[in-house]
């Protein structure tokens, strides 16, 4: 269960958000209203990345390295869906595999989004927070993506990790500068709190 103070200032901070904009919190619009719930508004944090990889850390005593998303949320499907790391400097997928596979941050924190809510007029969010060790990359089975059409057709265009055994899969599109992207059952990931913007 996520802890009920917490949620209240994150609903603040969205509604504060709302009374200015139309658009949706994500991004570094997300990390900085995380970090001033968590570390105050005179935080030492300064938006876009760290070198430990976490978007935002905790300045009490513990030090916990947060990864703060927006994913796109499928009902129908059951999954939200995030992207990641580029791995455009690891040259083969064995490096990449290796990469993204590296604790790099401690928790996700997810303020997910389903885009039929928006598309109606709906400003609706979806807060989760789960440890970082539920998705573990290497426990994927990694094989080459081909191109369908076109100019690539039939050519490498990324890969994918997929295990049945698992409840989430991923994939590497190199035309997107070898992005990760992670899709996963939402019941795997524990408590989801919604959160409705008047």
């Amino acid at each position: 269960m996520l802890d009920k103070k917490l949620i209240n200032k994150i609903e603040q901070k969205l509604e504060q958000h709302h009374e200015l904009y139309r658009f949706p919190v994500k991004a570094e619009l997300w990390e900085d209203i995380f970090d001033q719930v968590i570390n105050g508004k005179n935080s030492n944090w300064s938006g876009g990345g760290h070198s430990s990889g976490a978007d935002v850390i905790s300045e009490n005593s513990d030090g916990t390295l947060y990864q703060n998303k927006s994913g796109d949320i499928n009902f129908n499907k059951g999954t939200i869906k995030w992207n990641g790391h580029r791995t455009t400097s690891k040259k083969t997928i064995d490096e990449k595999i290796k990469f993204i596979s590296q604790q790099h941050y401690d928790k996700y924190v997810m303020l997910g989004r389903n885009k039929k809510d928006w598309n109606d007029g709906i400003k609706r969010y979806y807060l989760i927070i789960f440890d970082s060790n539920l998705i573990q990359y290497d426990k994927l089975n990694w094989v080459e993506k081909l191109g369908l059409r076109g100019k690539n057709k039939g050519k490498v265009v990324g890969w994918k990790g997929t295990n049945d055994e698992l409840s989430y899969k991923a994939s590497i599109s190199m035309s997107m500068s070898d992005q990760l992207w992670t899709e996963c059952d939402l019941d795997y990931l524990g408590t989801i709190t919604e959160i409705l913007i008047n």
